[in-house]
């Protein structure tokens, strides 16, 4: 039997301002189409499926077409655990209903139920908690960090019957490599948990790291299928695919609608590369490392690349600058903001108020002079 391992989804995720739905609708498309070309078994997403506990309508619209298409369409059962970023009780609501139709949610801890069997398949799951959370159900125990409450809940689950047992957890195991979007994970390290709390299971479905990855022999990170901050645009992302006859596992590579990539070099070097890009519909980073990003390098850039979203560039050694404009930050400055940074950059001096004023009264000038024709 074959399983499909994924995690990380975050529908309904905005980068630097801009939605990624269009990708996202591929990606699903993908995790359908894949599913039943492999002829998998079970489908497993081990957390954040949402980028939001309260998700726009758009992306549950997302959620249902993959749930119906795995379940309904194609008839895989298919489990889902919360992670940090999903609404762990919205994710669950009607979970018991649900299962009749093949699709089986974990929210919270304390909901936790029998493992599922699903074909030679015996499914454990840990949906995202805390240490709070840990000893506030089992106060009887001395579980004081997240790995001592990950090494008494992984001892609870019962892997003696026959079968390949595989556990979802949404953890940071230590040792892993981390991406620039899982730098939450790494703050402090106390939420950390070793491999070793995982002995027993034949497979360990992970989630919360963004970069594909075996942490320990059978200890899995899927990774996320689509690439979510920079700091991963050269990561190849893909789905896990686990053969349960002998624990083997194919990675799936997930194709992208667009790119999500980075470009580093001078001002000229790089203006005169972007006007013979074939890939000019890709989400681009521009790296200045000749000077700062100003508003008008940026619009000579977006005439270039329609889905530019960050300039980036040597740090301005004015109070204040921090060496970067989106392009969404451009787009939201009012009339003032745009003079104030016009002012900053091209004269290199601070707006004074007389001046502001005097910008207030042409504004003021211009508007009733379009208004009385």
């Amino acid at each position: 039997m074959k399983i499909l391992h994924t995690s990380d989804l975050h529908l309904g995720l905005r980068l630097h301002g801009v939605s990624l739905l269009e990708e996202q609708r591929a990606m699903v498309d993908s995790l359908l189409e894949t599913a039943g070309r492999e002829q998998v078994g079970a489908v497993l997403i081990s957390g954040d499926v949402f980028d939001r506990a309260v998700s726009p309508p758009e992306a549950l619209r997302l959620y249902n077409r993959l749930v119906t298409g795995l379940c309904g369409e194609l008839g895989i059962p298919t489990v889902i655990i919360a992670g940090n970023h999903d609404g762990a009780e919205r994710l669950a609501a009607c979970n018991r209903l649900l299962e009749g139709a093949g699709l089986y949610i974990r929210g919270r801890l304390g909901e936790q139920r029998e493992p599922i069997r699903v074909g030679d398949c015996v499914i454990h799951t840990l949906p995202f908690f805390n240490g709070d959370e840990a000893r506030a159900l089992f106060p009887q125990e001395e579980l004081h960090s997240t790995a001592q409450a990950m090494a008494y809940l992984c001892g609870r689950e019962d892997c003696s019957s026959e079968g390949f047992h595989v556990l979802m957890a949404h953890c940071f195991v230590g040792g892993a490599a981390l991406s620039e979007s899982d730098r939450a994970a790494a703050v402090g390290g106390a939420s950390q948990v070793p491999a070793g709390a995982f002995a027993g299971f034949d497979y360990v479905a992970l989630g919360h790291l963004h970069r594909s990855q075996e942490v320990a022999p059978g200890v899995r990170y899927s990774g996320s299928p689509l690439r979510y901050s920079f700091g991963e645009w050269r990561q190849t992302k893909s789905v896990s695919l686990v053969d349960t006859a002998d624990g083997s596992v194919r990675e799936i590579p997930v194709p992208a609608a667009r790119e999500l990539r980075v470009v580093t070099g001078p001002l000229e070097e790089l203006l005169e590369a972007a006007r013979r890009d074939p890939r000019r519909e890709d989400y681009l980073k521009v790296e200045l490392t000749d000077c700062v990003p100003t508003m008008e390098r940026v619009e000579l850039f977006r005439a270039e690349y329609p889905n530019l979203l960050l300039v980036t560039g040597r740090q301005s050694q004015q109070a204040g600058e921090d060496g970067g404009i989106t392009v969404e930050e451009l787009e939201r400055m009012s009339p003032e903001d745009l003079v104030r940074r016009f002012c900053r950059e091209v004269l290199e001096e601070e707006t004074d108020e007389e001046t502001m004023a005097w910008f207030r009264q042409a504004v003021q000038a211009v508007e009733k002079e379009g208004a009385e024709q």
